[in-house]
């Protein structure tokens, strides 16, 4: 009997797990027909590594460095493969057979029901809340921009907290190695922000087991645990190690690292600045967004129909056809944040059932959930409770690195969904006095269903519906009419949601009553409670992430079309300069590296000192420049007077994208001899001496480089000469003749010294920096070959930390597996051997 129930239990596993895959792909259906996800960050991502992986597909091996964005920058945050990391390979390898994006909720539901079933709970009970965690709007929400990264690590937040609550409920060893698996699999997503947060929960979740155990006066066993937990870390990191030790090199020099610069101290942390930080802040309102979704407006592209107050205005003033047009995307959005693309909704029934399991669930679980609730929104408010936020920054390690504040709110979401599934599991166990548990389901129905049904009475409690976006749409020619009628409407879609809102916590609510009085059997509350979830979410989810979203594999392949001024400029086969495009955002633009090496870009983590340039000297040149255009006659003076732009050798601007990019002939090229230097004191010193400066003849130095300067001569620099004879991401090649003396070379190449190696006829030289961020050097008379070799020690030995740990884990895990089985065969060879006496 007990094999075949066992039988049973395993049908039923593989039953739920198919249902996962089935689920995902009936969602994600465009999948089955060959089609890719069309996703901003997913096309931005190509567009910035697309000089990284052509380097790979032809060479086979790793361009660590790029040149396709902000003058160039290590390719460890871009797109860079570790050979050492063996357990992202199994990763990778779920996701060839599975494909993005439907892999990705797959993953969220199966290892949100690994959890639960480590913390016991029976396998319907976890499937439900499987569903009820993995279809929030917000994992639908990353999925839509390509955040595919960020999803990844959220992935395994489960694996990792199960890990460790069944580390030290059950099997301190087993659990401890399951955490070692999730972390490290969490840290090869490559996503350090979610890492983070996941961090501070669990440092919530070690607190209090410890005081539990203090109290139970288990310390003993609780030390032991948490020693084979700390093991499991080290593991962890060291699997991912080859990725952590070249980002936090990196990130000394990039923009998390402290600048050098010492205006607006007051703003400047150790990591970002304190406005970037707190720049996407919640606010009171923003939070409720989780149980009403659209309860500050939705997102700034919102769909509305023919009842709503701006399509009659534009019917009745413009037609149909004028009606349809704008309120098919109409700016909603009214929160406190600079933008938002959608709410994150994580459902009515999950916000009900955790409300619910704040009343029925006991024990320590209980209470760092509450904890990691209450302090995940506390912190997710930002500049709205500044004490807090500046705390953190100012003195919690680490968390001034991280910018959007209100992403924490992740780990609410998680512990919410916990407690709601323990709520069930609650119930499911029967162990309750049916008088007292009928009276706090009533109170969790009054407090939620009261609190939505006020929303739809007094929507106005809410705020006035004013946004952010209101005003340039004034300025644009709405009339106060048309104004008047977007705030009806989000005062519309507010009380709409609150009363969908109040219905799924009264049919929640009604489930759990039916299943208290017996109306009901367990089975059929559950398959209620999923059927819930799903009609709850899967609405709202379908409304950020549609069939609309997906285009042909042939469209996706190339997601950026060559403009007529592309085609131009790569008629060029010079092998080193680069391109301003003037026609986007250069610093929030992936296009142009698509095709070109660009002095802008995109990335969250550019270098410091050029996120520098960019405020104080490049986009002043920029401004300029366009101001240029304005007297075709004038703009070849003008590109004479754009020093900066210059020794970027940007040698193309594209104004239109269909003419022909305009040349600048003053770009300095891949390199040039100057006659004169300018030593300068601090970095203040070099950035004020970079405005009107003539580059063709003078360097400016940072004093700290002087001992570099002793022997330089610049009597022979007017006959000298070099020239980029071979270019590669990781590998540059001059021809240089110097006449005499030992004059300064300036190389347009960003100064980064984590690696770049230089040398001159084969031997290493020391090299220095220059103008702020390009690379100098001193050159002796004759004639040279002079060659960049970026090496950088940490990319090899993170790798052979990174392998020796996985060989580590792997082969402590086949011990551990290995001693498992024999244990579980011990009794029947005992038993054999006593019928045998």
């Amino acid at each position: 009997m007990a094999k075949i129930k066992g039988n049973r239990n395993i049908w039923i596993v593989i039953g739920i797990i198919l249902s996962f895959v089935v689920i995902s792909l009936i969602y994600f259906s465009p999948q089955l027909e060959g089609k890719k996800l069309v996703a901003s960050d997913n096309m931005t991502f190509q567009g910035v590594s697309k000089e990284i992986r052509d380097f790979r597909k032809e060479t086979g091996k790793e361009a660590l460095w790029t040149d396709s964005m902000f003058g160039g920058m290590p390719a460890y945050l871009v797109s860079t493969e570790y050979p050492g990391d063996l357990l992202a390979k199994v990763q990778n390898f779920f996701h060839s057979i599975i494909h993005r994006p439907a892999s990705l909720v797959v993953l969220s539901f199966l290892l949100f029901f690994v959890m639960c079933r480590l913390l016991g709970f029976n396998a319907l009970i976890s499937m439900a809340g499987a569903f009820m965690y993995g279809f929030s709007t917000f994992f639908f929400v990353l999925i839509s921009t390509g955040h595919f990264t960020k999803v990844h690590a959220l992935n395994y937040m489960a694996l990792v907290v199960g890990g460790i609550i069944f580390a030290y409920r059950k099997k301190p060893l087993l659990g401890s190695l399951i955490t070692a698996f999730g972390l490290s699999w969490m840290l090869s997503a490559n996503h350090p922000q979610m890492s983070y947060y996941t961090g501070l929960m669990v440092l919530i979740i070690v607190i209090t087991y410890f005081i539990v155990a203090v109290r139970e006066k288990n310390l003993p066993s609780f030390l032991k645990t948490s020693g084979l937990l700390v093991i499991a870390l080290i593991l962890a990191v060291g699997t991912y190690f080859s990725q952590l030790y070249t980002t936090y090199e990196y990130g000394k020099y990039s923009t998390r690292g402290k600048s050098e610069l010492t205006g607006d101290q007051n703003n400047q942390t150790s990591g970002l600045d304190k406005d970037y930080i707190l720049d996407y802040s919640y606010d009171l309102g923003e939070a409720m967004t989780a149980f009403i979704p659209r309860f500050k407006g939705g997102g700034m592209d919102e769909p509305l129909g023919e009842n709503s107050e701006v399509y009659q205005f534009f019917e009745k003033n413009q037609g149909k056809a004028a009606a349809k047009r704008v309120a098919s995307g109409l700016p909603l959005y009214w929160g406190s944040q600079p933008i938002s693309s959608a709410p994150f909704y994580y459902g009515a029934v999950l916000c009900f059932l955790f409300v619910f399991g704040l009343f029925v669930v006991k024990g320590k679980d209980k209470w760092w959930i509450v904890a990691v609730v209450v302090l995940s929104f506390l912190l997710s408010l930002g500049k709205n409770f500044s004490v807090l936020s500046n705390f953190m920054i100012d003195y919690f390690p680490g968390y001034n690195k991280f910018r959007d504040v209100k992403n924490i709110i992740v780990i609410q979401q998680f512990a919410m969904a916990l407690l709601g599934v323990m709520a069930v599991r609650e119930l499911y166990l029967g162990q309750y006095d049916k008088t007292a548990i009928l009276k706090k389901l009533k109170y969790s129905w009054f407090i939620l269903g009261g609190l939505s049904l006020a929303f739809v009475i007094m929507p106005s409690v809410a705020g006035n519906f004013s946004g952010n976006a209101d005003a340039q749409l004034t300025s644009a020619g709405w009339p106060a009419q048309l104004m008047q009628a977007l705030v009806d409407d989000r005062r519309m879609v507010l009380r709409n949601d609150a009363f969908k809102a109040f219905i799924f916590v009264s049919l929640a609510a009604g489930v759990i009553w039916l299943y208290i009085l017996k109306k009901i059997k367990a089975g059929y509350a559950l398959a209620l409670w999923v059927l819930l979830v799903l009609v709850d979410l899967w609405p709202v989810d379908k409304k950020y992430l549609n069939d609309n979203n997906f285009e042909s594999k042939s469209e996706a392949a190339a997601p950026f079309k060559a403009s007529v001024a592309n085609q131009e400029i790569l008629k060029d086969k010079d092998p080193d300069f680069r391109v301003l495009n003037l026609t986007v955002n250069p610093f929030s633009d992936a296009s142009t590296s698509y095709f070109h090496k660009s002095i802008g870009g995109y990335h969250g983590a550019k270098m410091e000192r050029y996120q520098e340039l960019i405020d104080h000297q490049i986009s002043p040149e920029i401004q300029k420049l366009i101001a240029g255009f304005k007297n075709p006659a004038s703009i070849d003076s003008v590109m004479k007077t754009l020093p900066v732009i210059n020794v970027l050798n940007t040698r193309y601007f594209i104004y239109n994208r269909e003419s022909a990019p305009l040349r600048n002939n003053y770009a300095l090229g891949a390199a040039w001899f100057v006659d004169d230097m300018e030593v300068v004191q601090d970095a203040d010193a070099e950035m004020d001496a970079l405005s009107g400066f003539d580059p063709s003849q003078k360097a400016i130095i940072d004093q700290r480089f002087s001992d570099q300067l002793k022997n330089v001569s610049f009597g022979g620099a007017h006959e000298s000469s070099i020239e980029l004879v071979e270019y590669e991401p990781n590998y540059l090649k001059y021809k240089a003749k110097v006449g005499s003396g030992e004059p300064v070379v300036v190389f347009s190449e960003i100064w980064y010294p984590e690696g770049w190696k230089a040398f001159i006829d084969g031997k290493e030289t020391d090299y220095f920096r220059t103008d702020y961020v390009l690379r100098g050097m001193s050159v002796p008379a004759g004639e040279h070959v002079i060659e960049f070799r970026f090496e950088p020690s940490s990319y090899k030995t993170g790798n052979n930390i990174a392998m020796a740990s996985s060989l580590i884990l792997l082969l402590v895990t086949a011990g551990v597996v290995f001693v498992e089985l024999k244990k579980k065969k011990l009794p029947v060879n005992e038993e054999k051997k006593e019928n045998k006496v």
